[in-house]
């Protein structure tokens, strides 16, 4: 089985019990065998587990992605790969832990998007910054500008443009915007970091639910 990945339903089997002369289905099994889970550092190799897993059940329509860096040098491949499969099964998406680059993109083109608690110390939180040349370190302009307009008409314009270009503010690939699940120790769940070991400053007094995205426990 691939590092990367598995498909949660691989072991869980849809429960029936039998209640008197009527039969049940555990909904926790049911919720299990209708996600995917995907955790690491984003390859095409996650693009086709994605796709065995929806061969293997078509009733699958939950992505959850769990502490994943982002991609390297094929980020628009895999984010573009990512979105036709999401498109074409009305895929919700959901984000536990750390969600970065790549992730943050893919995560914000669900069709539904929920942040989950962290299963670390630290809580759930997205980092949207630009994609890089993998040659020059440049940013991809042509990309960024694209996945931008995916993911601000995904939210119906709730993720407004001017916020979402603020990540063309930074000056390396550790700036960016940060989504935080929960409010910090000074409030606020939106903040902008110009580079690394910058502080990260407060830059909207939005809330997740304000820019369309769930909150779950």
């Amino acid at each position: 089985m691939n590092k990367y990945w598995h498909y949660l339903s691989r072991t869980t089997a849809v429960v029936l019990i039998l209640n008197c002369s009527t039969n049940t289905v555990n909904a926790a099994d049911m919720a299990s065998a209708k996600r995917h889970l995907v955790t690491g550092s984003l390859t095409m190799e996650h693009v086709a587990a994605l796709d065995a897993a929806l061969k293997a059940n078509p009733d699958l329509n939950e992505i959850e992605l769990v502490d994943v860096p982002g991609a390297r040098k094929i980020a628009p491949d895999v984010a573009y790969q990512f979105q036709l499969r999401i498109n074409r099964n009305q895929i919700r998406t959901y984000a536990r832990s750390f969600c970065a680059s790549t992730c943050a993109y893919i995560f914000l083109m669900g069709h539904e998007r929920t942040l989950l608690p962290s299963s670390t110390g630290q809580d759930t939180l997205l980092l949207l910054h630009s994609i890089h040349s993998g040659i020059d370190g440049t940013f991809q302009r042509v990309y960024n500008d694209d996945l931008i307009s995916i993911v601000h008409q995904r939210s119906e314009g709730r993720l407004p443009l001017d916020l979402l270009n603020k990540m063309y503010d930074t000056t390396d690939r550790s700036g960016g915007i940060y989504i935080y699940r929960k409010p910090g120790s000074t409030g606020g769940h939106i903040f902008f970091q110009a580079q690394y070991g910058a502080k990260r400053l407060k830059i909207s007094d939005a809330t997740p639910a304000d820019l369309g995205i769930n909150i779950d426990e």
